[in-house]
């Protein structure tokens, strides 16, 4: 860990050439620790600011573009982790990368779905969409990032822009809330189980 920094170290050293001006200097250091202690302290990391505090991670957090995350318990530990991790992959960011922020944030309750549109239908890209990988579609650079139901909706709306930030250029991505859709049946056939998707862009 890095120590705190004291930036009037040396200036307690100092001579003092008699009783007063002992009692000046210790004025004087007493009152900059009084109003400028914090601010100094912060100013210490803003060169490592994922080991700051709460304020120095949410000051860069927010310089960089990155939404806040706001949860009563646990929100300062998962913003160092991704502030972290968001700094020192830099060009390696990509999928990868957002699958470790989906995970810090939502645990198993989430997917990442590649998309895959028809060839027969390539002039009207990219209406006709579907996860299906067959000899008949292609792989597009569209994906699906789908978030359980359970999840803070909130949160969800808050925390997308910065998701779809995470990806990569080449890379666009629509987050919404899977919600799954129960079998019924129409006459004597099934229908299969389906889902709709929550877009909150």
């Amino acid at each position: 860990m890095v120590g705190d920094l004291d930036v009037l170290e040396n200036y307690k050293h100092t001579f003092a050439f008699d009783g007063d001006e002992d009692a000046l200097k210790a004025v004087f250091i007493r009152t900059i620790h009084e109003l400028f202690n914090n601010t100094l302290h912060d100013i210490h990391y803003y060169g490592m600011p994922h080991l700051g505090s709460p304020m120095v991670v949410e000051r860069f957090t927010k310089q960089d573009g990155l939404a806040v995350i706001r949860r009563p318990q646990d929100s300062d530990l998962i913003m160092r982790i991704i502030y972290a991790n968001w700094r020192s992959m830099a060009s390696k960011r990509g999928l990868t990368f957002l699958e470790f922020i989906l995970t810090m944030l939502w645990a198993n309750k989430w997917e990442i779905v590649r998309l895959y549109h028809s060839y027969a239908r390539r002039d009207q890209y990219p209406k006709h969409v579907v996860e299906i990988d067959s000899p008949e579609n292609f792989l597009t650079s569209r994906i699906f990032v789908l978030i359980d139901g359970s999840v803070d909706v909130n949160e969800l709306r808050q925390l997308t822009p910065t998701l779809q930030r995470l990806v990569p250029a080449n890379v666009v991505a629509t987050v919404g809330i899977r919600m799954n859709i129960k079998p019924f049946s129409v006459g004597v056939v099934a229908a299969m189980k389906s889902y709709t998707v929550a877009r909150f862009f």
